[in-house]
């Protein structure tokens, strides 16, 4: 006597929660997939070529924390400019000659800069720390830095001897004071580094230009690297 025939077993059927679950996870597998490709194939931007002797010299030790008062007497600090590049001279209102014109070759690298396609150097942020807070007073450098000539929209910072020594030791900013033959001593000048530095809106140092620069040659350095992301 033959055997009933048996029925196939039936495949206990995948719970409906389970089947969103895995379709939902597909559709995120082929949306990431593809958002990678996407970012494979986007197109990397491009550099502008910087000019023959502009260099990024972003040296970690050059720059750091400083806490000074501005020309109107409001407290700053590096925070203060974060945000913006910045364009720092040490300097003091009381120089005779290096100062000024330092500071009227800084006006002619930023002019310069601006007129380049493209860039963004008019978010250039000016700034002259003095190296003589005991003459240099908020309302000295308040005058001082709205001279003829000097860049727009200059900063003068300046502080108490400590806070100055500080600012100038993060730039690695060598300064002593001389009396001039002759002079007395309350005549004093301030023999001093003259470097501009130049840092990102980070406040970190992207790079500097050494003493009495060509302005059109750093304008246009000025001009390339805030076009490349300063």
């Amino acid at each position: 006597m033959s055997k009933p025939s048996e029925a196939p077993p039936t495949k206990p059927s995948t719970p409906l929660p389970r089947l969103i679950a895995l379709g939902t996870l597909g559709l995120g597998l082929v949306v990431l997939g593809g958002a990678f490709v996407q970012k494979g194939l986007a197109p990397k931007p491009v550099e502008t070529a910087l000019p023959e002797g502009c260099n990024a010299r972003a040296f970690a030790e050059i720059g750091g924390p400083f806490s000074l008062v501005n020309q109107d007497n409001v407290a700053v600090t590096e925070k203060t400019f974060v945000g913006k590049p910045a364009l720092i001279y040490f300097g003091f209102t009381y120089c005779p000659d290096i100062c000024p014109l330092s500071l009227q070759t800084m006006r002619l690298a930023l002019d310069e800069a601006k007129t380049v396609s493209g860039s963004k150097a008019g978010d250039i942020q000016p700034i002259l720390i003095s190296l003589d807070p005991e003459r240099d007073t908020p309302a000295a450098l308040k005058t001082y830095v709205t001279s003829g000539g000097f860049p727009e929209k200059l900063q003068g910072l300046t502080g108490s001897v400590e806070q100055v020594t500080a600012a100038a030791k993060a730039f690695k900013v060598g300064f002593r004071k001389s009396v001039p033959e002759g002079s007395s001593a309350g005549d004093y000048l301030i023999d001093h580094t003259s470097i501009f530095y130049l840092l990102d809106r980070q406040g970190k140092l992207a790079t500097f230009f050494s003493a009495d620069p060509d302005p059109k040659v750093m304008g246009q350095c000025l001009a390339a690297l805030s076009k490349n992301g300063l």
